[in-house]
């Protein structure tokens, strides 16, 4: 049976703002004021993958500073927070997962690419590592299926442990990550199935070639829907309030360092090429950089203000 792929929420005229904000690359211009003749090739997946990741940080914020502390994840919402309406200007804000993929998912649907959204499911961190089994469904991704046949997971908003290119769904095949990180999909069984036959995909990474692969997350070829987020937000948006952890988490592109302390060997060249240089990440009270090999603490602080402050010195958010 035919089907027919829904309609965005964005219209041209968001769309076109949208890519012009993000910074494509030179040999995309002619797109630009044609959103839906955006070429459907794995490179320019990658290419507009990347400048996504690059501009819309993964941020917490909302969910601590709106009055009813849970995150609005209409999509015609986010596009006015993120992107702003008329001739305003961007606010640099992102948002947490589901606000962000949301967003990048009716881009996606706008730019005229075949395109799904599905549930994920997290494995809980101790110290920062993924153990245990997986838990319920707290996390989002978009799967989009190019005119070659082959399917990417594109998951824009994972914090700082996502992927930062398109991976296909093609168990076992290994994708450079940031710095010495490689990152796979393998298909296979989360141990507490008891239904081996109903495979998933399993998100995993390892920091080194000669390092063990861990799981971060698992998901099903299973459409979910808006209905089905919003359900998910009630609990995602009260447990980030619970834990009061702040968060943010920001890829940053090549061309894109100036203001940062960079240390020696830490500079690249601004070519017309887009790719991942490193992150800079808000945990808490602490302000992280790391430029493809060990994280460092850049900057810290004590208050509120502080915290504000920071967002406005590291990320240009002004709350």
């Amino acid at each position: 049976m035919d089907t027919q792929e829904p309609a965005s929420a964005y219209t041209p005229a968001q769309l076109t703002k949208y890519l012009n904000y993000i910074a494509l690359p030179a040999q995309y211009g002619q797109y630009i004021n044609e959103p839906e003749s955006f070429p459907k090739t794995e490179e320019a997946l990658k290419d507009l993958f990347r400048c996504q990741i690059t501009r819309f940080p993964y941020d917490n914020l909302t969910c601590h500073y709106s009055a009813t502390q849970l995150a609005e994840i209409e999509p015609e919402n986010i596009y006015t927070k993120v992107i702003g309406s008329g001739n305003t200007t961007p606010s640099c804000r992102g948002g947490y997962c589901l606000e962000v993929s949301i967003f990048f998912h009716h881009v996606l649907l706008g730019l005229g690419f075949s395109v799904y959204m599905t549930g994920v499911r997290n494995r809980q961190r101790t110290d920062g590592l993924p153990q245990g089994e997986f838990k319920g469904w707290t996390h989002i991704t978009n799967i989009v299926r190019l005119p070659s046949g082959t399917e990417y997971n594109l998951d824009a908003a994972f914090g700082g442990d996502g992927p930062t290119s398109p991976l296909p769904l093609i168990s076992g095949h290994i994708t450079k990550n940031l710095g010495s990180q490689e990152v796979r999909l393998i298909y296979d069984n989360m141990p507490k199935q008891t239904r081996k036959e109903q495979k998933v995909w399993i998100y995993q990474y390892r920091n080194a070639a000669d390092k063990p692969w861990n799981s971060f997350y698992s998901f099903a070829e299973l459409e979910f829907f808006q209905d089905d987020f919003e359900v998910i937000n009630r609990y995602t948006s009260w447990d980030a309030v619970r834990r009061s952890s702040f968060v943010v988490v920001k890829f940053i592109r090549n061309g894109e360092t100036a203001g940062l302390p960079l240390l020696e060997g830490e500079v690249w060249e601004d070519t017309d090429d887009v790719f991942v240089v490193g992150k800079i990440m808000m945990a808490d009270n602490v302000i992280k950089l790391n430029m493809g090999g060990r994280t460092r603490m850049i900057d810290s602080f004590e208050t509120e203000e502080g915290r504000f402050e920071a967002l406005k010195k590291w990320f240009s958010i002004d709350l």
